[in-house]
């Protein structure tokens, strides 16, 4: 006569505790994952940021003072990060200079980005003149 025992055996819970540390893994593997994925978009958000600012800075320099504006590498901290600056400016002809920055991030200098724009010579003294001439 056999009776039946209330309860799990040490087999059932094994295979429970494999299938188990098995899932967990596989969260620790997708967090570690996110937890990168999400350092990477910090980087690159603040990489773009600093990016526009220094177009900006460079698109509100009066058109006379482009040509003589340094292009030496400058290294700056914004908000924790470090970057450092690369522009170069150069005279299309006489009222047209094209401009390149270049964006280098100090912790990972293989994620650089820049951006290149043109900029022209107003054709007055002001950009409300809606009487006056173009240059020719």
């Amino acid at each position: 006569m056999t009776h039946s025992r209330k309860g799990f055996s040490l087999i059932e819970v094994m295979v429970a505790m494999t299938i188990l540390s098995i899932v967990m893994m596989s969260l620790a593997k997708i967090g570690v994952s996110v937890a990168v994925k999400g350092r990477t978009n910090d980087l690159v958000a603040k990489r773009n940021a600093a990016l526009q600012l220094e177009a900006n800075k460079l698109g509100t320099v009066p058109f006379a003072n482009l040509g003589t504006w340094s292009t030496n590498t400058k290294t700056f901290t914004l908000s924790g990060f470090s970057y450092t600056r690369r522009t170069t400016i150069s005279s299309m002809d006489t009222h047209r200079y094209a401009v390149k920055v270049v964006v280098v991030p100090t912790l990972d200098p293989s994620k650089k980005d820049s951006v290149m724009f043109d900029r022209t010579k107003p054709p007055a003294n002001t950009v409300l003149c809606t009487t006056c001439n173009p240059i020719p």
